[in-house]
């Protein structure tokens, strides 16, 4: 019997969640927020990431989220804390940062930022594979903060159609087969699985600026 691999992102609705065991109060209000749709608020003011140095990136980033939600835990959850981004190497060319904690086997996210010359000039994300609800949800929210950060200039309309040109509306039944590349705006987007063993262990999503940018 074939595994379906089907990653449905409703655009702009997400829900508030965090690391934490779920009650089921806390299970009721996510089912909730689920149903209502969540918009960008214009009136806090971020901007791209891309493009840009990394404490101006994480600053955005920050922002961002802070547009997004005004759940304490959810923002928490998915802030950047500056004082644990660290250097992947002593080369100083990639900078990561772990969302969750890091006890956690499988409610991990992993960002990474390409530092050229003291500018974020790409960004890679891994979201690990779960059938478990709360990761699933946050996992929506990531990419659309990703899709955000890379290109301020984009609307919903353009993060939805992105998202489907990249693949994750597509039912397919081998893992290999998942994911697209796209380019908008000088920026180009990739969402690539992460196989071990013929097993699906994750999603890796790739923004990075053209030269020229």
């Amino acid at each position: 019997m074939k595994k379906t691999i089907y990653l449905i992102f409703f655009i702009l609705v997400f829900m508030g969640c965090s690391s934490e065991e779920v009650t089921e109060e806390q299970e009721s209000n996510l089912n909730e927020e689920n149903n209502e749709s969540i918009p960008i608020n214009d009136e806090v003011s971020w901007s791209n990431g891309l493009g840009e140095p990394p404490e101006e990136f994480i600053s955005n980033w920050n922002r961002l989220i802070s547009s997004i939600s005004n759940d304490e835990d959810t923002i928490l959850f998915f802030s950047i804390n500056p004082n644990n981004v660290n250097w992947a190497s002593e080369a100083e060319q990639t900078l990561v940062y772990q969302f969750g904690k890091i006890t956690s086997k499988e409610n991990v996210f992993v960002l990474n930022l390409n530092i050229d010359y003291n500018v974020v000039q790409s960004l890679e994300f891994f979201a690990p594979a779960s059938n478990d609800e709360i990761t699933s949800q946050q996992t929506k929210l990531f990419f659309l903060m990703i899709l955000s950060i890379s290109d301020s200039e984009l609307t919903k309309e353009d993060r939805e159609s992105l998202l489907s040109e990249l693949g994750v509306y597509e039912d397919v039944s081998v893992p290999s087969e998942y994911g697209q590349t796209t380019t908008k705006n000088q920026v180009e987007y990739q969402i690539e699985p992460l196989i071990v063993n013929g097993q699906l262990i994750g999603i890796n999503f790739y923004s990075k600026l053209l030269s020229g940018q």
